[in-house]
């Protein structure tokens, strides 16, 4: 009898590992990223940023306030010592920066947005990119890994995403997603060439309401040699009220 009722459990058991795991599988590469999206994507924030930039074993520190609305929308302060003023507006596809020394607005536009962002390893569109990657990429699942995220070790989705268009910042993505909360932890950024042009590592999540949210990444430029920056958010408030006037040229100069 004991050996019927272990055999019945071991079955047990194989059939509900099985279910699981055909559960876990059943996900299409869309439904991944859709629900990466809903996670990710914001119709208003606003936070405070810091960004520990590292060239070799020097480090510089800048410190921001962050408004933004939407993919057409942002607006970043820089707040610390040296940078105290510099504003970076984003309306659409143009961006304006605004020196608070030279009381100047520059306009930034096309390929110039793929620049360094403060001599950072963000670009000016990294760091106000808002958008649903599911819009701009196709999503194949490629496999399945295990990533360490801080103290854990997190199952992830291994996804490709290969750009549906040509004017797209970079080409391909491959991306490991959290099964459970759905957030990317790690990403590769490539080029048309196919040459990894960046690597993104998450650091921290936080649960906001229904949402998970990576607070703390480190992006690291592979085309330099021992160069990566450390970007960490808090006092986050998503959906803020905040007026619309705040995304103006007039207010670059207030």
């Amino acid at each position: 009898m004991k050996k019927i009722i272990l055999s019945i459990s071991i079955t047990f058991i194989l059939i509900l590992s099985l279910y699981v795991y055909s559960q876990e599988n059943s996900l299409t590469g869309e439904e991944i990223m859709k629900k990466v999206d809903e996670n990710a994507f914001y119709e208003k924030i606003e936070y405070r940023g810091k960004m520990i930039i590292k060239k070799g074993d020097k480090s510089r520190f800048k410190t921001m306030h962050v408004y933004a609305e939407g993919e057409e929308k942002a607006l970043i302060e820089f707040t610390n010592p040296g940078d105290a003023g510099t504003k970076y507006l984003k309306l659409s596809n143009e961006l304006w920066i605004y020196f608070p020394d030279a009381e100047e607005i520059v306009k930034i536009s096309g390929h110039m947005l793929r620049e360094s962002m403060m001599g950072s390893d963000f670009s000016y569109e990294d760091m106000m990119e808002n958008e649903k990657l599911l819009e701009k990429y196709d999503v194949d699942v490629i496999g399945s890994e295990i990533v360490k995220q801080a103290e854990e070790e997190r199952s992830c989705y291994v996804l490709e995403l290969n750009a549906k268009e040509k004017d797209v910042t970079y080409a391909k993505r491959k991306v490991w997603v959290d099964k459970e909360r759905f957030v990317v932890l790690k990403g590769q950024l490539f080029a048309l060439s196919g040459k990894l042009l960046k690597e993104m590592v998450v650091n921290k999540v936080q649960k906001y309401d229904n949402r998970y949210f990576a607070t703390e990444l480190v992006m690291t430029n592979k085309l330099i040699d021992d160069s990566s920056t450390v970007f960490q958010m808090e006092e986050i408030d998503f959906d803020v009220d905040f007026p619309d006037r705040i995304f103006s040229k007039r207010s670059l100069e207030r």
